[in-house]
């Protein structure tokens, strides 16, 4: 009992680094590995999971991921690319880490990890309102985009997580998960509510347009239902009726999501999107087939853009076409493997709020998405079966 207490309280631990601590709070605080640094106790739970505990079949997709991870490191290694071995440990292998170590824990101590994630939820949401009243970053990316985000009056939260969009999308996951979860309405309600205006602050517009549309389809769901109340209809509608009244006033009166109504809707941002198949144009054969990481900034450079604004091209010019090929089919088998308990409705929500809106840019080629994902998957579960005591099995 007191070496499950133990691991309990260092997994919490684990689980508030690897939220807290993006590179840009790194950076605040002078730490320099922040990837070991973040996930290092997660890291070392897995492995003490893996020599120690029985792994069960359910977990056939993650090392299946994970020996992906492996023979990315091999090619890398082949080719000359050491500097790009990181890549597969942190964005291949570390979440799926976590994925094991999350799935074989007990009932109470993913309950606990969900108070967690509304704990750092809430505090992000803050931060990104915060700073966007204030015009300031509290955890910058850099001071040139301090100095041009205030001069363009098109200001974007950094909050904890660095870049607005990684902020917003991670924002944005966490959110479909409180949707499709079992938190009373009020709370729901309240939670929707600052992380939508979090998502203004971060000045998403695909994230924007996104949540609110599922929001409307929500509401709408719930007035067209036959068993709802007249009287809940009625609130509901009033409710709804003042939120998109105070969203307007907001936006248009406090600047909140102004790239919303201040930009074009074809500008340089939304072009590069359309344009970035382009891409292919500046890639060899090789490199095409086999990654290279290096190739991003030349490829951004050559299309003019301040981004690579598309998680799957990022994905073939670093992995290379056929690992890209495999990691997607094998992602998209450990998301179904996490969905099939969920009804449609939900399974379209949750994935409208995480693969829909990280196919707008490239933040499906970030990590961190990802790892909330999980979080989120494992604490917010609805469903007890999903849930079994595994943590003693030998």
């Amino acid at each position: 009992m007191i070496n499950f207490l133990k691991i309990r309280y260092i997994l919490y631990l684990g689980v508030l680094l690897i939220m807290f601590l993006s590179t840009s709070v790194a950076a605040k605080l002078g730490i320099m590995q922040v990837g070991t640094f973040s996930s290092i106790i997660l890291v070392a739970l897995f492995m003490y999971i893996f020599f120690t505990h029985k792994i069960n079949i359910k977990f056939k997709p993650e090392f299946q991921i994970i020996f992906v991870g492996f023979l990315i490191i091999f090619i890398k290694v082949m080719l000359g690319q050491y500097d790009q071995i990181k890549l597969a440990i942190f964005f291949v292998m570390i979440p799926m880490f976590i994925s094991v170590v999350l799935g074989k824990q007990r009932n109470f101590s993913l309950k606990f990890l969900q108070n967690l994630i509304l704990f750092f939820f809430v505090l992000e949401c803050f931060l990104a309102i915060y700073e966007r009243i204030t015009l300031s970053h509290i955890f910058p990316l850099s001071e040139e985009i301090r100095l041009i985000t205030i001069e363009d009056l098109l200001f974007r939260s950094s909050s904890f997580l660095g870049h607005p969009l990684n902020n917003a999308l991670c924002v944005s996951v966490i959110m479909g998960f409180i949707l499709c979860s079992n938190i009373k309405s009020l709370y729901k309600i309240v939670y929707l509510l600052l992380g939508f205006i979090a998502i203004l602050c971060f000045n998403a517009r695909a994230a924007i347009i996104i949540w609110g549309v599922l929001l409307t389809i929500h509401f709408l769901k719930i007035v067209l239902n036959k068993r709802t109340k007249n009287t809940i209809r009625v609130l509901i509608l009033l409710f709804f009726s003042f939120l998109i009244y105070s969203v307007y006033i907001v936006i248009t009166d406090f600047g909140f999501g102004g790239r919303l109504l201040k930009s074009e809707i074809m500008d340089g941002s939304a072009n590069t999107r359309l344009e970035v198949l382009d891409a292919f144009k500046f890639i060899n054969t090789n490199d095409l087939i086999f990654g290279d990481a290096n190739n991003y900034i030349s490829v951004m450079n050559k299309l003019g853009a301040g981004g690579v604004e598309n998680s799957y091209i990022v994905f073939i010019i670093q992995y290379g076409l056929i690992i890209t090929l495999i990691l997607i089919l094998l992602y998209a088998q450990l998301i179904s493997r996490f969905l099939k308990n969920y009804s449609f409705y939900d399974r379209f929500i949750l994935l409208s709020s995480f693969i829909l809106l990280g196919s707008t840019n490239n933040g499906l080629a970030s990590a961190t998405p990802l790892i909330f994902f999980i979080l989120c998957y494992y604490s917010f579960q609805k469903f007890d079966t999903e849930l079994k005591i595994l943590t003693d099995d030998k």
